[in-house]
């Protein structure tokens, strides 16, 4: 699920400045990441959701198409998790996009460490995933799809999406919380941006 964190809380806000290239580095999670990445998840609630353990967060990176890892100075700082559609036990967001499109690539979360927004993390985190996914034959054709809080609130997370050529393809209150569904081409198409617009 795609909780990026609500700015008017304590917890990070990805809507910051464009990627940096000097010191952000991307590379797929190790089992070494565990204790950080698990960390960062807990300081990001309730815009994301919590693992009880850092047992959980393996089990949720075992599912994943591909986890990613943001790191500054080689610390982590940056979690990305990637379901696809063959994923089991999704959740029901994970559902209501199955229901939806069938086929498509899932961010179930991505979360920054306290105090590193505006450095491009989130982007450059996004910028790997899309090229991982552009270059695998099963991904040609298909969304990149994730949800965002729209109770309670989180507009930077709305504005972040949309700047990477997200759009919307549906709503749902759940009763607890109520989200917004975004896609986009997984192929960026000419001019580098999905140019939909947010209904």
């Amino acid at each position: 699920m795609t909780r990026p964190a609500d700015p008017s809380t304590n917890t990070t806000d990805l809507s910051g400045s464009p990627a940096n290239d000097g010191g952000v580095h991307v590379r797929p999670y190790q089992r070494s990441d565990r204790d950080a990445a698990y960390a960062i998840n807990q300081a990001n609630l309730p815009a994301l959701g919590s693992f009880e353990t850092a047992a959980e967060l393996e089990a949720m990176v075992g599912r994943s198409r591909i986890t990613l890892v943001g790191l500054l100075n080689d610390r982590v700082v940056g979690l990305l998790i990637c379901l696809d559609h063959t994923a089991a036990n999704g959740g029901r967001n994970f559902d209501w996009i199955k229901s939806t499109l069938g086929r498509f690539a899932y961010v179930d979360r991505i979360a920054l460490a306290t105090g590193t927004n505006g450095q491009g993390i989130g982007q450059a985190l996004y910028a790997e995933l899309l090229a991982r996914l552009e270059t695998a034959p099963d991904m040609a054709g298909l969304s990149l799809t994730c949800e965002v809080n729209l109770r309670p609130p989180n507009p930077g997370s709305v504005r972040f999406h949309e700047r990477l050529g997200f759009s919307e393809i549906g709503r749902k209150d759940h009763g607890d919380k109520a989200v917004i569904y975004l896609a986009r081409p997984i192929a960026a198409p000419p001019g580098g941006r999905n140019e939909r617009t947010m209904v």
